[in-house]
Order: C-alpha cells, then structure tokens, then sequence
C-alpha cells in the first residue's frame, strides 16, 4: 500500500508547480509546523518516491514574502529533499484561513494522520494567535468537538515530569489522555503521578503500560516490579511482569523456547502464580 493519499480540496484558483524542498516552508497552521519525522518512516517514503514517483500533490498557498508555505505535505516535503527530488506542490490562490485551516487539519491530509499530541500542538498555535473569538468557533474550524480541545489544549500544558515517563509523547492517544487529564488536573492525584512519572521515566515503556502505571499511582497502588528469570549463567531469558488487574505478561528473550532455559521459565512462572494470590492472605 502506498504511502501517499490523497486530499480533498476546496474548489478555488490552483496552479500545481515544482520546487526544491528546502526552498518551502512548513506554514504555522500546519499541525505539524515543528515535528521532527521518524526517520524510518521518512526513509520509506524516500524509497517509494524514487521508485514510482510523487502520487499526489502536496498543498500550500504563497506567503506575503513569496515563499509557498505548506499546509500539508510536511513529511512528503522531508522526504523529497532525502531523496534529493523536486517536491510537486498545488498552490492554493485566494484561500480565506478558514479554508487553510480546513486544507491543514483535514482527516484525509496523507497516509499518516497527525498525531495527538502533533494536533493538539497545532489548536494551541491557533488558539495564541488569537484569531478566534471562542475555543468553540477555533474547535469548528478544525473539526472538533469543543471537549475533545480543552483536552489538547491541557494535554500541551501537562507538566514535563509526567509527559517525560513517555518515550515519544507522539505515542500518546486521545483515549489515553481523556483518562489521565481529569488525574493531572487534580492536586493530590498529580503528587502521585509525578512521582511514579519519575520511577519509570528512563524504562522506555509502551504508551498503555505508562498509562496504565500512571492511573494505578493516582488510586493509590504500589508499584510492582517485574521479575527476572535468569539460568545458570545469571543471564535473564525471561521478564515476568504482573500487573493491577492480576494479569501477568511474560517476555521471553529470543531462541528462550528453543532452549533449555524455556523450562527455567515454565517453573518460575508457576511458582510466582502459586505465591501471587497468598500475599495478602
């Protein structure tokens, strides 16, 4: 499946041209104005520009200097100048900023839709600019709901001590974060999220585990560690992680199944099951 999609546009006055990447810029309503692109992703969509060419258009409109600014089309833009290609770009003439906002924050954009944290980045550039009288009318103009805003709009605000627990605050979801702001609003559950924040910050976890980790610190329980299964050789084969709900996931390192040490495995873990539910006996 391609990497390039399609976009939608409102019907106006266009002229499709070619430019040297580095010679455009990203425009401010663009979501994506200050992202820095996964570089693998990047590197794929390179690969398939070279082999079967731009698909489709990015889109932009002129600035009053005479730079095209683009409103979408930011990764395919990185990815022409890796691949060192002209980028082909629709310039959009006579565009209200309704319809450049519309042109920038449209689901259909490109193959990789903005994330969350990308989005919500982008409505508090809007909302700083002060060109619109309400977050109702800004929430309209980027076609949202005026709740599905305020969360951004506090997501950006977040304090860093608990944004840091994530790897890539890209990773984080809308429904991750509806469930944690009503946590990071409120003052005694944020004490608990920063510091558990803290213990897991460097451990590189999953968006849902850190997550979940945070909600388990602010109903006030413990941290559970993970338990290590090493052989003979002190070496570990396996990570044994339970969690809140009584749950456990089990990470065995590669070729674990293939090996004697697959066994050490089994028997740990059904001495850990068999001691788990009397702890608190």
């Amino acid at each position: 499946m391609t990497d390039q999609l399609p976009l939608n546009t409102p019907k106006g006055k266009t002229r499709v041209i070619q430019l040297d990447p580095a010679s455009v810029r990203i425009s401010p309503l663009n979501p994506r104005a200050t992202t820095v692109h996964d570089p693998k992703g990047l590197g794929r969509l390179a690969l398939e520009l070279r082999e079967v060419g731009q698909i489709n258009d990015a889109h932009g409109e002129t600035a009053a200097d005479g730079v095209v600014e683009l409103l979408a089309g930011s990764r395919r833009c990185a990815a022409c100048m890796l691949a060192k290609l002209p980028l082909r770009i629709r310039v959009h003439g006579e565009l209200s900023r309704a319809e450049a906002i519309a042109i920038a924050y449209r689901d259909d954009r490109e193959a990789l839709t903005p994330c969350f944290w990308d989005l919500a980045g982008g409505w508090s550039r809007l909302t700083a600019d002060g060109a619109f009288k309400s977050d109702a009318d800004l929430a309209r103009a980027v076609g949202i709901d005026k709740s599905t805003l305020s969360r951004g709009l506090a997501f950006r605000k977040a304090p860093d001590a608990i944004l840091d627990a994530f790897a890539d605050r890209g990773d984080i979801s809308l429904s991750q974060w509806i469930d944690l702001a009503p946590l990071v609003e409120d003052p005694d559950t944020r004490a608990r999220l920063i510091e558990r924040a803290a213990l897991i910050a460097d451990k590189g976890f999953a968006a849902p585990r850190v997550a979940a980790e945070l909600k388990a610190a602010a109903a006030g329980k413990a941290e559970i560690k993970a338990i290590e299964v090493r052989n003979r050789h002190d070496r570990v084969v396996a990570v044994i992680q339970p969690d809140h709900r009584g749950g456990f996931a089990i990470k065995v390192k590669p070729m674990a199944e293939a090996h004697p040490s697959f066994r050490l495995v089994n028997e740990r873990f059904v001495e850990i099951i068999k001691s788990w539910f009397d702890r608190e006996a």
